[in-house]
């Protein structure tokens, strides 16, 4: 054999396992991730109520208005507030309302948001505790997504594990596992899982990110298999150079 069949042979040979090593590392990519069976954009919320009934005589807001701490959301003419008022106990000062001596509750926003739902409307009757309005937290946007998993993937689910999230436009996001609920039927568990992502704000992308938009949520397993320090590296690399 010539010294260039030679060559030519061991070149043969390295391509050989350039091609062997690079499928193994996609194959067990790829048997280290899972699509969701669902997962949309959620947002943390908080509900405005009275400790009054009454009346409502006035509405500041609708719903997806924006709003600050501070801001009216309601306001309610309650002869219950009216009958405190006048006895000696008062009415105790809250955060969540300001009251006048007419007998008039105005509900306002504890923390800055957006009203994603109003129940109560202005003629109509409200009891007291009564969720009237919900308002999303600014600041709070996480990805909800739910899996199904066997019980050995389910151990590979890892809080800080990478989640790729996919946007309905195919634009990724990427974010971490924050939170790992699980309910076990036939075997089989449904993991629901909280993604944390940063810079997501209401509205972002193009309006495609807001409360109740559908996404797929690619979540990364613990790789236990032998190749996983190189697979990580090889991974991360390509991440790094943007592909």
């Amino acid at each position: 054999m010539t010294w260039s069949n030679r060559f030519r042979l061991l070149g043969g040979m390295i391509l050989v396992f350039a091609i062997v090593a690079g499928a193994t590392l996609v194959l067990n990519q790829r048997e280290s991730q899972v699509a969701s069976n669902s997962a949309s954009f959620e947002a943390l919320t908080y509900v405005v109520g009275s400790d009054y009934a009454g009346s409502v005589v006035n509405q500041a807001v609708q719903e997806g208005d924006r709003v600050k701490k501070g801001d009216p959301i309601l306001t309610i003419q309650s002869a219950t507030l009216l009958r405190d008022l006048a006895s000696p106990k008062g009415v105790p000062s809250s955060a969540a309302y300001t009251v006048s001596q007419t007998g008039m509750v105005t509900l306002t926003a504890t923390e800055p948001g957006i009203v994603s739902k109003m129940v109560a409307r202005v003629g109509g009757f409200v009891d007291a505790g009564q969720a009237l309005a919900t308002i999303d937290r600014s600041g709070s946007i996480f990805v909800l997504a739910k899996f199904r998993v066997d019980s050995y993937d389910f151990a590979r689910i890892q809080q800080g594990a990478l989640v790729d999230v996919i946007l309905p436009d195919n634009r990724r996001v990427t974010g971490t596992v924050s939170v790992i609920r699980v309910v076990t039927v036939g075997g089989k568990a449904d993991a629901e899982i909280e993604v944390k992502t940063r810079g997501l704000v209401d509205g972002g992308y193009g309006g495609l990110v807001k409360p109740g938009s559908p996404v797929t949520a690619i979540l990364h397993l613990r790789d236990d298999g032998p190749l996983a320090g190189v697979k990580d590296s090889f991974f991360t690399l390509l991440r790094q150079i943007g592909m």
